[in-house]
């Protein structure tokens, strides 16, 4: 009996070890959920104020996490005497409801299970209770829910601004913000005019310095190729202000690229001297040996003679003869040497010649360049200063663009539809709101006022 009692005082303990194991781990479990979820919502926002309303475009990290009791039976009394264990709650997440819901057109949020649920113009925590009793209808226990924001509709921005387009919306953003986003308007940042045209006639100058010094490259250009004296050739250009420092620059341009082509041609020359004496040379060598062969070959037949008769001895034949060959191999290697050199003679003066002719290519391509330079050069110096006339002539004195207004309009999306409202610079944004910057008259009257939108 001692034995069976022990035994069931250990399966008692090992079965409150299991339930306590299990609730441990669904509580890490939850944990993790819960941490999670706090990582995706971000900075948080307090319920009801404006920007906590949900717009039509919005994006939303949902989680749920069901409600569960279970029985904790580590803390049940054993043995027939004992009752029902006392039930604990557990948040289980629920991976099949949970996920990024988008706010649709109809500022409807649909689930799998629930359908659709308002939520465009409502704050989060109305739509969070409309989402827990849904959720309580369908499975008859409760649910904890956290919302987060993943994506808001942006804020829109047209009119006279520098770059319309759709911005991301940020917390307590208002118009001016918006504006600023868009690169300004366009009445506010633009500079005086007299700025502006002080600004194209700089440009136009510097153009008009450009044709300068192009004519002048040209000039050098020219007497290069033609082989006349550089102040000849820029005799046409001498009223131009300004010119003797450009023609001094382009001088010693000149001057180098003259002692670099010099320095090259003198060293191909001096490689096809080098290559003259070379073949004279190996012509002397086979003069030398067209001598020794000779000498060779007749002491041969004298040799070939004594054998006949028999004075001498084949072996001495054979040395004589072998002499003779091996002369004659070294006559013409001198002969494919020769050849090898008058080769090598060529190619260095038709290299000479190919240089020429890429100098003179070079020219002719730098020519051309300034040419087009100085067409683009004096277009553009017409170009501004036909701009700075007009700028001059539309910019009467004492107007600046400070004397323009700057309006600003809202076009709102609303459960009816759209309303126009006349904005402030401090008023605050909504997502999915188009602000309309106007630097004439708009259709708005006070700040605030309503427009019905057709």
């Amino acid at each position: 009996m001692i034995y069976s009692w022990r035994r069931r005082i250990a399966r008692t303990a090992r079965a409150a070890a299991w339930v306590s194991v299990a609730r441990v781990a669904a509580l890490q479990v939850s944990a993790a959920w819960i941490v999670t979820a706090a990582l995706a919502a971000g900075p948080a926002v307090a319920e009801g104020t404006p920007r906590n309303l949900l717009h039509v475009g919005d994006r939303l990290k949902i989680t749920l996490f069901e409600t569960i009791e279970v029985s904790d039976a580590a803390t049940a009394p054993a043995g027939k005497e004992a009752g029902s264990p006392p039930m604990v709650q557990t948040a289980y997440p629920r991976l099949d409801l949970s996920g990024e819901y988008g706010v649709e057109a109809g500022g409807v949020v649909t689930f799998p299970l629930f359908g659709q649920i308002t939520a465009g113009g409502r704050s989060m925590e109305d739509f969070r209770t409309d989402l827990g009793e849904a959720f309580t209808r369908t499975y008859q226990r409760t649910a904890s829910i956290t919302i987060a924001f993943v994506q808001r509709s942006p804020v829109y921005v047209v009119g006279a601004v520098r770059s319309p387009g759709a911005y991301p919306i940020s917390p307590g953003m208002i118009v001016v913000q918006a504006a600023a986003l868009a690169g300004g308007d366009l009445a506010t940042s633009a500079s005086n005019p007299a700025i502006e045209t002080i600004r194209e006639l700089d440009r136009r100058d510097a153009a008009r310095e450009r044709v300068k010094t192009s004519l002048v490259r040209m000039a050098a250009l020219t007497a290069e190729r033609d082989g006349t004296p550089l102040a000849k050739s820029v005799d046409a250009l001498r009223h131009l202000a300004g010119i003797d420092g450009l023609v001094a620059a382009e001088a010693r341009m000149a001057g180098l690229r003259a002692q670099n082509a010099g320095s090259v041609r003198a060293t191909r020359d001096a490689t096809i001297a080098a290559l003259v004496d070379e073949i004279e040379l190996i012509k002397q060598r086979r003069t030398g040996y067209d001598a020794q062969i000779k000498v060779r070959g007749e002491r041969l037949k004298m040799m070939e003679a004594l054998f006949t008769r028999q004075v001498v001895e084949n072996e001495r034949v054979a040395d004589v003869r072998r002499d003779f060959v091996d002369m004659e191999g070294r006559r013409r290697d001198i002969e494919i040497s020769l050849l090898q050199a008058e080769q090598r003679l060529e190619a260095a003066r038709k290299g000479v010649v190919q240089a020429d002719l890429d100098r003179r290519l070079t020219l002719e391509r730098d020519l051309a360049s300034a040419a087009a330079e100085v067409r683009d050069a004096e277009r553009a110096a017409a170009v501004l200063s036909a701009t700075a006339a007009m700028q001059e002539f539309a910019s009467p004195p004492g107007r600046d663009s400070e004397t323009a207004g700057v309006v600003f309009e809202i076009l709102r999306a609303t459960a009816d539809g759209f309303e126009t409202l006349s904005a402030r610079e401090t008023d605050l944004l909504e997502p999915g709101d188009v602000l309309r910057v106007c630097t004439a008259k708009c259709r708005t009257g006070p700040a605030g006022e309503r427009f019905v939108a057709k």
